[in-house]
């Protein structure tokens, strides 16, 4: 597989320099000229919190309003860490709070601005590539070159707007009738912008296979793929709030709080654990299940448009941690009738991306190996539509970055994406989920 980062002529790949692409650009800086003023994490710091007792928990959930702060990640279990970012104003107090209560801590990142200035190209290349992250004008603008370039192999495919009138878009890739279909849905949270970029670069991989392994799944696989599910989040993102979560529904009648998780609105368990029913919360559920168009018009498209039992797997692409997850969210005390298949494609998944570059995943349930969740998009794929293979596939990293990740780790991540996907399929193949829906 070549480095992206020098395809040049060397590579048969959509290059979107046309005028079409450039007037897409203008307008989106326009309209960045225009927008709201961006918010700013200057001197805000992120730390690693050892979490040793119920006593450190409610400490921690005590003061997290007052001393203002956000966690990236969060401990769910005795003697594990959370990765809290805090203002500089609360810096002091929070660290003497954790010295007072015999807390184990470190600083993972002093300044989080100067990562989000290091993700900000210094100059946008004018075509899609990998070494950088791009805007959805522009993965819009790559879309419509590559339907334009590969006709007979792209079907593209719309599911509706979004709160703020934004189309979403997908493309279906398949080279033949007959084939069972992988579903999958990216950067349904608006700052994990890694799952976009590295799930474009494997939409370019089916494309354009160099790897024979690559080949075979693209031509024997159907991929229904959503670059950017959540694309009013993902757009404020880039223009106002890197660090922003949710949707962009208002969520309270007094206007101050915005915004749904949109993996916590799924109609399947809504609001049973790992969900919040505070519009602040950033795990906000929404008011009701499928409160927001996004999930309502994606789980009304998987139903009406594509036919029962064409999706063998579902997949909902996030970062980060380095988990492949699978159902239930809801309770540690069962398991779904078909979790040892579930665990045996993981693992195919699992151990074909180590190959590359050593990185780790742990696979599992969700609420047995990270934290209980109801209402997500692999709990409904399964407990509503049947679909034997679910998962939440955190990407990189283990939080040294966490939602910051670089832009030189894209093509990585993409790499070993790639891979793991070949493993992922191969060893669906050998359980026969290409060839029977029931498993049992």
């Amino acid at each position: 597989m070549s480095d992206r980062s020098s395809k040049g002529s060397q590579q048969i790949v959509v290059r979107s320099r046309g005028m079409h692409l450039k007037i897409v650009l203008l307008l989106a800086c326009l309209g960045l000229a225009k927008g709201v003023e961006q918010v700013r994490y200057d001197n805000y710091r992120l730390y690693k919190v050892r979490i040793d007792d119920e006593q450190h928990y409610e400490l921690l959930n005590a003061n997290e309003k007052t001393l203002k702060f956000n966690n990236w990640q969060e401990a769910r279990h005795p003697g594990e860490s959370s990765d809290i970012m805090l203002p500089p104003e609360s810096q002091k107090a929070f660290e003497n709070l954790l010295k007072s209560n015999n807390f184990n801590y470190s600083i993972k990142i002093n300044n989080v601005q100067r990562l989000i200035d290091g993700q900000r190209p210094k100059l946008r290349t004018g075509h899609m590539e990998w070494t950088q992250y791009h805007t959805l004008a522009e993965i819009y603008a790559w879309l419509d070159e590559l339907e334009a370039r590969y006709p007979h192999i792209i079907t593209p495919f719309t599911i509706g707007k979004s709160y703020e009138g934004r189309i979403i878009r997908g493309i279906k890739i398949s080279h033949k009738p007959g084939n069972g279909a992988v579903f999958i849905e990216s950067n349904i949270h608006a700052r994990e912008w890694i799952t976009s970029a590295s799930i474009t670069y494997f939409i370019d991989e089916l494309l354009v296979p160099r790897n024979p392994a690559v080949r075979d799944i693209a031509q024997n696989v159907d991929w229904y793929i959503i670059p950017v599910l959540n694309v009013d989040g993902f757009s404020y993102s880039h223009e106002v709030e890197r660090l922003w979560r949710k949707s962009r529904l208002p969520s309270d009648p007094t206007g101050e709080c915005i915004g749904t998780d949109l993996n916590r609105n799924f109609d399947y368990r809504w609001m049973v654990i790992g969900a919040s029913d505070d519009p602040c919360s950033q795990t906000y559920a929404g008011p009701f299940a499928e409160s927001d168009p996004e999930i309502s018009q994606l789980t009304s498209y998987i139903n009406n448009h594509i036919p029962d039992g064409t999706i063998k797997i579902y997949i909902s692409l996030h970062s980060y941690g380095q988990y492949l997850l699978s159902p239930w969210g809801h309770t540690a005390e069962e398991f779904p009738a078909h979790y040892p298949q579930m665990m045996g494609v993981a693992k195919g998944f699992a151990d074909a991306l180590i190959r590359r570059y050593g990185t780790v995943f742990t696979y599992g349930s969700s609420a047995t190996t990270l934290y209980p969740v109801s209402g997500s998009g692999k709990e409904w794929a399964y407990g509503v539509m049947n679909i034997t293979i679910p998962y939440t596939i955190e990407l990189r990293d283990k939080g040294d970055f966490g939602f910051l990740l670089p832009p030189e780790d894209i093509i990585p991540v993409g790499r070993e994406v790639t891979e793991g996907f070949v493993g992922m399929i191969a060893a669906a193949r050998g359980i026969g989920v290409f060839d029977s829906l029931d498993l049992k």
